[in-house]
């Protein structure tokens, strides 16, 4: 299995309303509802937004306002399947630089590891992990934070638009063995199985697309070593570039998570920004926040992370959250969330 615990941690600090995500996939939105006759002026519809933002590579947007715009693109397009709709129309432009490091790797198990490791460069909307399962590779998908309705989109439009390019471009012999989805079967299964072409499984414990191992280990006809390396660089200095280039209190947040179980005091942190603690702390009062409400923050989403996606300890996760008694721990957890963390594992895993 390969997890780069860094820095999806360091994704996973940032809010539901932090403006952090490229727009690559709104982009080709527009393009889609253009292509169908309709109007896309509605898309950024309830934004601080003008539908040209969407093509500047210097926007960012919040995971709440992609909600509010995949809201708007179901009801112009009036269509029910239209996340697969999107997905089918995914190329590799559409996933900004990590898809020309993709589309260059040696293998397909390389690609979903590249694909893994930078998704922060296209539009990432979702949680991506890629694992060995025995005979199988799986690439599973969930939603950042809470998505309700969107829910539905989001994995469709994640794993379809996978699928979607496996077959684009290296034709029919990429068909997943199953795809599991959380949520019932919709009206318009059918769209699902012309799609995918494979066996679906829903109201699954997660949503994650099967591979036999001997197809994901198949080379890619595509490869290119160099491209591959260069196309990697370019992402890192993407990701390098962002996470300087932020206000002062996601520069904290990201500090907070570089060395999870290790959470510096603040006068630590102001002197690697060269600031004295009083000028560190009005620097944050004045973006609305304090180290210590980033640090709950960061400790809440962390333990929460490690909770419901790890078979770690409570004991392992408390010391990684900088808890060395447990019963700090425990009360900590309940004050963030309104549940014991073994209560709150138990709900989330089950659903």
């Amino acid at each position: 299995m390969f997890v780069d615990w860094r820095q999806d941690l360091m994704g996973l600090a940032m809010g539901a309303d932090t403006q952090c995500i490229r727009p690559f996939m709104f982009n080709l939105m527009v393009r889609v509802l253009e292509e169908e006759g309709c109007k896309a002026d509605t898309l950024v519809r309830g934004l601080s937004l003008e539908l040209g933002d969407l093509s500047s590579q210097d926007t960012r947007i919040s995971f709440d306002q992609a909600l509010i715009m995949i809201d708007n693109a179901y009801r112009i397009s009036g269509d029910p399947a239209w996340g697969l709709r999107v997905a089918g129309a995914v190329n590799i432009g559409d996933w900004g630089m990590m898809g020309y490091a993709v589309a260059s790797c040696a293998t397909l198990w390389d690609a979903m590891l590249i694909g893994q490791r930078f998704s922060r460069v296209a539009t990432r909307l979702t949680d991506t992990r890629v694992t060995e399962e025995n005979d199988f590779f799986s690439l599973s998908s969930r939603p950042l934070y809470r998505a309700g309705e969107a829910t539905r989109f989001l994995v469709e439009e994640d794993l379809g638009g996978v699928v979607g390019l496996l077959h684009r471009y290296l034709g029919d012999d990429t068909v997943p063995y199953e795809v599991h989805l959380s949520y019932p079967e919709p009206p318009y299964v059918a769209m699902y199985e012309s799609h995918f072409r494979c066996p679906l499984k829903f109201e699954q414990a997660r949503n994650c697309i099967l591979w036999s191992r001997d197809l994901m280990q198949r080379e890619i006809p595509s490869r290119n070593p160099a491209a591959t390396q260069m196309a990697i660089r370019h992402c890192e200095t993407l990701i390098a570039d962002e996470e300087g280039s932020g206000g002062i209190a996601e520069q904290v947040r990201t500090r907070l998570v570089q060395q999870p179980g290790r959470y510096p005091p603040l006068a630590e942190v102001a002197a690697d920004y060269d600031m004295s603690e009083s000028t560190l702390r009005r620097a944050l009062t004045a973006e609305g926040t304090s180290y210590q409400l980033l640090l709950n923050d960061v400790r809440r989403k962390l333990a929460i992370e490690y909770l419901t996606t790890s078979r770690l300890k409570l004991e392992e996760i408390a010391v990684l959250v900088g808890y060395t008694d447990l019963s700090n721990f425990r009360r900590a957890f309940k004050s963030w969330t309104g549940e014991a963390p073994l209560a709150y594992r138990r709900r989330a895993t089950a659903s």
